[in-house]
């Protein structure tokens, strides 16, 4: 009968301390939280990520912060392999499935061509002006 107790005291403190992982996006990264039993973060836990169009390299590694937090911007669309590993017995593989959408700030690369144009002729124009302003302000 003592044995029964125990070994239901025992599965309890072993649900308490399961690794779980939920996932957010921000603009355009994807932040994972690692948290034990639901609550208490899982710091410092290894994190691998593999990009959907080269499984077989690492796109991303490092760790968890002290909070459980771990982030990264995917570079294409698919569904991208992690797996947060906190090295004690506690390991969570999941697909995090990218649209290649987010809300990151485009490049200037990205940019039509009429817009570089005028963005550029704004800076003249306004440069320009600030140079007139100058040589006249004291003669007004």
């Amino acid at each position: 009968m003592k044995s029964g107790w125990a070994g239901l005291l025992l599965a309890g403190t072993l649900l308490a301390h399961d690794l779980s992982v939920g996932q957010r996006t921000e603009g355009a990264a994807v932040v994972l939280s690692a948290l034990y039993g639901g609550s208490e973060p899982a710091a410092f836990c290894q994190v691998s990520v593999r990009a959907p169009s080269k499984p077989e390299a690492e796109f991303q590694t490092g760790r968890t912060d002290a909070r459980g937090r771990f982030a990264f911007v995917p570079d294409g669309p698919g569904d991208w392999k992690v797996v947060v590993d906190d090295e004690m017995g506690h390991r969570v593989e999941l697909q995090v499935r990218w649209s290649g959408s987010g809300g990151g700030v485009p490049d200037a690369a990205g940019q039509p061509i009429w817009q570089k144009a005028l963005t550029g002729a704004s800076l003249l124009l306004g440069v320009t002006g600030l140079w007139l302003w100058w040589r006249v302000r004291g003669q007004l």
